[in-house]
């Protein structure tokens, strides 16, 4: 839960070191084993080098007997993915997990949502690319009415997330003016409702989105906003992902292409943020 609403991830990397070391003692063996997925995410997040605890050799005969560990292991390894951009990983992975979705149980209602949110942005970033894009359209549209049906219920937690399943949805439509409308509500949303982590991927997901339409100045502010916002997260390995990748697209924009804010200072200003924070 506290994952999910954005809290500061050395806070939560504590309480999930915690409630994993409590089911680990008490032999809660498919509730820690989905608990130290989370903890992965985590700790490649920050940028952690740590790995969790390896688990017995009955540990992994639930892993691999069990749909509804099978299917948070997958989605574990899709978001991942997605948030450090390797699309070739991301597309598999999202196969994996969406073929297990079906088949799962015990599943919390919060956790559903959560699925259908990144299984959503994923779907909409492979229908821009693949040539099956129709059908992973088609599993996005699928995600936005699920979150939009969750929004019913609490405007407040999934307001942000409806608009930028709206925008990516838009953005794979070509219609620009709608997109750019539901990026900017995105943002809006989750700074308005304290979603720190939401806000840095809405303002990341724009950017990228401005990359294509050739505004590289617009593109580069929405960057450094991603970058300071993880950053206030705790997603120092986020951080320095994101850092990397402006370092290379500054270099392959072209000479003078009126990014103003000065591309070299933007990647300086987040390396010099992510090694003070460390």
């Amino acid at each position: 839960i506290f994952f999910i609403a954005g809290v500061n991830l050395q806070s939560v990397l504590e309480k999930v070191s915690e409630s994993s070391k409590f089911m680990y003692e008490r032999k809660m063996s498919i509730f820690f084993i989905q608990s130290q997925y989370t903890h992965q995410i985590i700790l490649r997040l920050t940028g952690t080098d740590e790995r969790p605890k390896h688990d017995s050799a009955a540990e992994e005969n639930i892993r691999a007997t069990n749909n509804s560990v099978m299917m948070t292991y997958y989605f574990q390894k899709a978001y991942i993915s997605f948030m450090f951009r390797a699309y070739d990983d991301t597309k598999h992975f999202t196969e994996k997990c969406l073929d297990y979705i079906g088949n799962t149980w015990a599943n919390l209602l919060v956790q559903h949502a959560f699925h259908a949110f990144y299984m959503g942005l994923n779907a909409f970033w492979l229908a821009r690319k693949e040539r099956e894009g129709q059908q992973w359209l088609e599993k996005g549209k699928r995600s936005k009415l699920a979150l939009k049906k969750w929004a019913k219920s609490s405007q407040w937690t999934f307001e942000n997330k409806c608009y930028l399943l709206e925008a990516e949805e838009s953005y794979c439509n070509n219609d620009v003016d709608r997109a750019t409308v539901c990026y900017e509500k995105a943002i809006s949303s989750a700074k308005d409702h304290k979603f720190v982590h939401e806000e840095a991927l809405a303002y990341e997901l724009a950017a990228y989105f401005y990359v294509e339409l050739g505004d590289t100045q617009k593109a580069m502010e929405y960057f450094s906003q991603a970058h300071l916002k993880y950053h206030e997260w705790g997603a120092f390995g986020k951080c320095d992902s994101l850092s990397k990748f402006i370092e290379i697209t500054s270099i392959a924009l072209p000479a003078g292409a009126g990014v103003s804010l000065g591309q070299s200072s933007i990647v300086e200003k987040m390396s010099f943020n992510i090694k003070s924070e460390k």
